[in-house]
């Protein structure tokens, strides 16, 4: 029997907000290109990575949601997971719209974006390089796999049957591309052995990197899952959000145990008992964004749409603690000067967040999220 949507189509209150956040952000961008870095953000020579960058480090792993779904629906045979791809990849796609939107802000001298992409600028030996060629490039693939939702509302057929026709390449080339620029964003911060704090500093950064991008994909898409279902009244598919948990709980326990089989093999245990702010950062990160969502989701909790859901939300906690330590405090130099993020940062950061969040919930509103024979559980 199909599930019938009955949301509300009128305007929710927190459009308002949202939308003048958004416009705000807007305004604040355009200012930010044509006066430059210096009068709009606090980064410095001692500071070239702020908030900006700490939270693209944190949104491509909660943007793993389109890529973990897809692999495991499309090439792990897991049919069940096919009703949830749309609302995962929509998720990815507007992620990295928001992650490309900072990185374009945090170039110095952005008329020359394009440089990445010329030959003879192209440097080889880049991490950088490589992860911000594969992020223009998958984002280009999330765009194809979104298509169809916004085609089939007014009726395009030709594209669609096009993209459903060759989307096991597309969805396949996507997965690449993921996989390749997670991995990738650890192996940059292995050029910083002397300056990232060794808690956070291991060869098996980029496995580490790329495990917190599928359990962080996985509890983003349990979080958005069990929301959309909840507003659009759909019955909510136990079985399924079981599964996501169980996924999960897999891919915490692999980081949790290469986590901490790195501390012993480097002899850094020792750290955690140091009665200093990187030692309680360490337990907080580890307590918040492993230990609990492990408890929740190793105990009955994992049957119930509730369960994945909590547990999704403190690995995002854990996820973005991370980020945070790895790409700024981790980084801080004994000196006197500081890094705080101004008021324009904030409002930029804020803003896109909104916009995000605004997108999101039009299309899941107004489109058709989920695919004929896909809205009965």
């Amino acid at each position: 029997m199909k599930a019938t949507m009955k949301l509300d189509k009128s305007i929710p209150l927190s459009f308002y907000p949202l939308a003048l956040l958004s416009l705000l952000a807007v305004g604040l961008s355009i200012y930010r290109l044509v006066v430059g870095l210096g009068p709009t953000t606090n980064m410095s020579d001692h500071y070239p990575w702020g908030i900006w960058i700490t939270t693209d480090l944190f949104l491509i792993p909660v943007a793993g949601a389109a890529f973990t779904i897809s692999l495991i629906s499309y090439f792990f045979g897991r049919d069940r997971y096919h009703s949830i791809i749309r609302p995962a990849v929509l998720a990815g796609f507007l992620i990295y719209g928001i992650v490309g939107l900072l990185l374009f802000l945090d170039i110095g001298r952005w008329p020359q974006f394009y440089n990445i992409f010329v030959p003879g600028f192209i440097n080889l030996h880049s991490f950088l390089e490589e992860v911000s060629l594969c992020i223009t490039l998958y984002t280009v693939i999330l765009l194809l796999e979104v298509a169809p939702i916004f085609l089939e509302k007014y009726n395009i057929k030709a594209p669609i049957r096009w993209i459903n026709s060759a989307i096991y390449w597309i969805a396949g080339a996507g997965i690449v591309l993921s996989t390749l620029h997670q991995s990738s964003l650890g192996s940059m911060f292995l050029l910083m052995p002397y300056k990232l704090h060794p808690l956070w500093w291991t060869p098996a950064l980029p496995v580490l990197f790329f495990l917190q991008a599928v359990y962080t994909g996985l509890g983003t898409t349990a979080i958005a899952i069990n929301l959309i279902w909840r507003a659009l009244k759909l019955p909510i598919d136990r079985i399924l959000f079981k599964r996501i948990g169980q996924a999960m709980s897999l891919m915490l326990a692999l980081y949790l145990a290469v986590k901490i089989g790195d501390w012993m093999g480097a002899g850094e245990i020792d750290l955690l008992l140091k009665p200093d702010a990187f030692g309680w950062l360490a337990w907080i990160e580890l307590i918040i964004g492993v230990a609990i969502p492990l408890l929740i989701l190793l105990s009955r909790l994992v049957s119930h749409s509730q369960g994945p859901f909590w547990a999704g939300v403190f690995a995002l906690i854990g996820t973005f603690i991370n980020r945070l330590v790895v790409s700024w405090i981790g980084l801080a130099e004994p000196s006197h000067v500081t890094y705080t993020p101004s008021w324009i940062e904030l409002t930029i950061t804020l803003g896109l967040f909104a916009g995000g969040f605004l997108v999101y919930g039009a299309v899941v509103r107004y489109f058709k999220l989920f695919p004929d024979g896909n809205e009965s559980h």
